[in-house]
């Protein structure tokens, strides 16, 4: 299948953040899942060489990018503890910041790329975009599967975003033609966000939110070299729809979800899918994206001063 040029991107600038990982940091702090596999078990107080696991928790958030880890024949300090127990929260693991069994199988799963923690704070939603009508166009499919087959995925992944009830569209629309996202299967080390080292794809937030790029068309990007994509369910392969279901939560404002049930869940696993949002889920794009009702019908997104005006106004005639 000949492949088209990456589509440039305008990346935000790397001075908007603040002290901690912006997915932009994750070219200076790479992740090496296979490493963390082979770090010990350690607590605090322990000698122990933390770099890999340090890596992992300044890239999604946990620690300052320019946290240091102890060398080799270093202590294992408090703060290494206290970010350990942060994403143990975050993952809900048992939360003790030790760095054991249970701790080390999570972080070695591949998962998505962006942080859990932004700021150093928790959270479940970015915000909205200003209109539910979006676009999006495809660019580079993945060489693994045909192209059809790979759109079909993506297309019933925002199907099951539209039937949340919100009043969400999804149109597919000409590359040049300004979509609000655009999909692509890249190379590992993407232009706009470096995904090598067991990221499985990424996304950004909707204008006014984001934090990989400045304009539209958002990313919404797969990693095509370090993964096996597939359509269902096959061994070490990881399907396509699933990975879009979560993405594209990203894509409407959706952060990462804490729930191991949610499509939001940060990690995703081989042979498996998933074709449903959970509870948490339609908790979350229900309340960024609200509707309301009153007697004369039901408007997904009227939460304007003006729109609310208009349905008591109707209410009031209705009554005199």
């Amino acid at each position: 299948m000949s492949q088209l040029p990456l589509t440039p991107v305008t990346p935000v600038p790397t001075s908007s953040h603040g002290t901690f990982t912006h997915p932009y940091d994750s070219t200076k702090v790479p992740v090496n899942l296979a490493k963390i596999k082979d770090v010990g078990t350690f607590c605090v107080g322990d000698k122990q060489d933390v770099t890999e696991v340090h890596n992992y928790l300044k890239h999604f958030g946990y620690l300052p990018p320019d946290a240091t880890a102890p060398s080799a024949d270093g202590f294992v300090g408090e703060g290494t503890s206290t970010a350990i127990k942060a994403f143990q929260q975050s993952v809900s693991l048992t939360v003790d910041g030790v760095f054991g069994p249970e701790t080390r199988a999570a972080m070695s799963e591949a998962r998505c790329g962006f942080p859990d923690l932004l700021q150093g704070v928790g959270f479940s939603v970015a915000g909205p975009w200003a209109e539910r009508d979006l676009t999006f166009a495809f660019g580079n499919t993945s060489r693994q599967v045909t192209a059809d087959v790979a759109k079909a995925a993506l297309r019933r992944a925002m199907d099951t975003w539209t039937n949340a009830g919100v009043g969400l569209t999804f149109k597919e629309v000409a590359v040049d033609a300004n979509p609000d996202f655009f999909i692509e299967w890249r190379p590992a080390n993407d232009p706009d966000y470096n995904m090598v080292g067991g990221v499985l794809a990424h996304a950004d937030f909707p204008p006014g939110f984001s934090i990989v790029v400045k304009q539209t068309p958002l990313p919404l990007h797969y990693d095509d070299e370090e993964h096996t994509w597939v359509d269902g369910t096959k061994a070490n392969g990881f399907d396509i729809e699933t990975t879009g279901l979560h993405e594209i939560g990203h894509i409407l404002g959706l952060y990462h979800s804490s729930d191991p049930g949610a499509i939001m869940y940060p990690f995703s696993y081989p042979n498996t899918t998933r074709r449903e949002l959970s509870p948490d889920d339609k908790l979350a794009i229900r309340n960024l994206y609200p509707s309301w009702t009153s007697l004369s019908g039901t408007w997904p997104g009227m939460d304007s001063p003006t729109q609310l005006c208009l349905s008591y106004l109707f209410l009031c005639q209705s009554h005199f």
